[in-house]
């Protein structure tokens, strides 16, 4: 977004026009309104694009918490699956067989077209 800012409040309130018969300038008066004119065209539209940005902003926001969600929910899944191997005074040789089974299994089921983590 290209645009100069003619006017702050301090610039705006500090405004002085030449008098005349009838009063002010109006060309100066002119002048000044025209900047001033631009200047609301300047905030309109960054006030648009902001809106825009904040939109696409809180969009991907949501998409990113929905994404967490799911993966707090498979990584509980997960944790559940493991509990038994996870504690370390449980730990033996049978554990390391129970493994290698499953592992077994879990190829012959992979071979035979079906996905073991599809299966409840």
């Amino acid at each position: 977004m290209a645009g100069k800012i003619n006017f702050n409040s301090i610039t705006l309130c500090d405004l002085k026009f030449a008098k005349n018969v009838k009063g002010y300038d109006a060309y100066q008066v002119d002048v000044a309104l025209d900047r001033v004119i631009d200047d609301y065209h300047f905030y309109e539209n960054f006030y648009k694009e902001a809106k825009d940005y904040i939109a696409k902003l809180e969009s991907d926001v949501k998409k990113l918490r929905d994404e967490t969600r799911k993966k707090d929910i498979e990584i509980a899944r997960i944790n559940k699956r493991i509990e038994g191997i996870k504690d370390k005074t449980n730990v033996s040789s049978e554990n390391i067989d129970l493994l290698q089974r499953i592992n077994a299994l879990e190829k012959a089921l992979y071979a035979k077209g079906i996905d073991p983590t599809k299966i409840r």
